[in-house]
């Protein structure tokens, strides 16, 4: 996991597919930035371990926050990439596994790792090394994609990703090493949104497919799954919503791309066929002002 590059011309981090970059738009940001953005409500003046830190982009928005983050990562490129690009009094990069995450013990409030544990093979590693660096009061925020709808359902295969897990086995995991766990569900939806103004509500989903209506009280096949773990009383999460212009979405664009590659084609072909079907005329063209001249 070290063959990130940076791109010599500015202070980027080019987007191997590994892990994201926030030039990347589309799914891709809404997911890792609605995660963040969610993070950021439970971190104030807290110290943060930011576990799998990639690019440094989320340690960044949780130092907003936070009193302290501390951004690790397996990866000696997105390490100094981030040192360089994300400087604050209160951040700090440090390159480290999930495995020897390379902080004292008990010395962080609140430990955050987004899309980590399917890169890796040593979840029980990695979750007795949570515990040893976390406080007694401290809480963890972590998430996974669930395998049955990230990879089984769409016939997808990360080259990235060591091993997923399924549903129970995620939770299962978190539910063994802490006394405490809600989840959140989350994917990208595109459809309609009715939230109470003033007062907290529960959430009903529902899922349209064709003349097919399921109902659920969390969401309807999620591709990721987001806990909230602590031996201690959780923290109140809000669930929520990142909203985006229409034309902004990765479908829109996707079409934008396909009609712009379409446009071009014909006119390529337009542009042959006249040239091929004036071509005899312009030879007779090119002859007759030889034989004038």
């Amino acid at each position: 996991m070290n063959n990130e590059h940076v791109n010599s011309n500015s202070n980027v981090l080019v987007f191997t597919g590994e892990r994201f970059v926030p030039e990347k738009h589309g799914n891709l940001e809404l997911e890792h930035l609605h995660r963040y953005l969610q993070a950021s409500e439970i971190v104030r003046d807290k110290v943060v371990l930011d576990l799998a830190c990639g690019e440094g982009y989320g340690s960044a928005l949780l130092a907003k926050k936070a009193g302290k983050v501390i951004g690790v990562d397996i990866s000696t490129d997105a390490i100094l990439h981030a040192q360089k690009r994300y400087q604050k009094e209160n951040l700090e990069y440090i390159e480290g596994s999930c495995a020897a995450i390379p902080i004292p013990t008990a010395s962080v409030d609140v430990v955050v790792s987004f899309e980590t544990i399917e890169h890796h093979k040593q979840h029980e590693l990695m979750m007795h090394e949570i515990k040893r660096v976390l406080r007694p009061t401290g809480v963890l925020l972590i998430s996974s994609p669930d395998k049955q709808h990230y990879s089984v359902e769409t016939g997808y295969i990360n080259p990235f990703h060591a091993r997923e897990l399924y549903q129970h086995e995620f939770k299962q995991l978190l539910r063994n090493h802490f006394t405490n766990v809600i989840f959140f569900g989350q994917r990208v939806i595109y459809g309609s949104c009715i939230f109470s103004e003033s007062l907290p509500t529960p959430v009903s989903s529902y899922l349209k497919k064709d003349e097919t209506l399921i109902e659920s009280t969390g969401v309807i096949k999620p591709v990721y799954w987001i806990a909230l773990a602590s031996d201690v009383q959780l923290p109140k999460l809000a669930s929520g919503i990142l909203e985006q212009p229409i034309n902004d979405t990765e479908i829109i664009q996707s079409w934008k791309l396909l009609l712009a590659e379409r446009d071009d084609y014909i006119h390529q072909l337009v542009t042959s066929l006249s040239w091929r079907i004036t071509k005899p005329f312009q030879f007779i063209a090119s002859a007759w002002h030889r034989l004038i001249r």
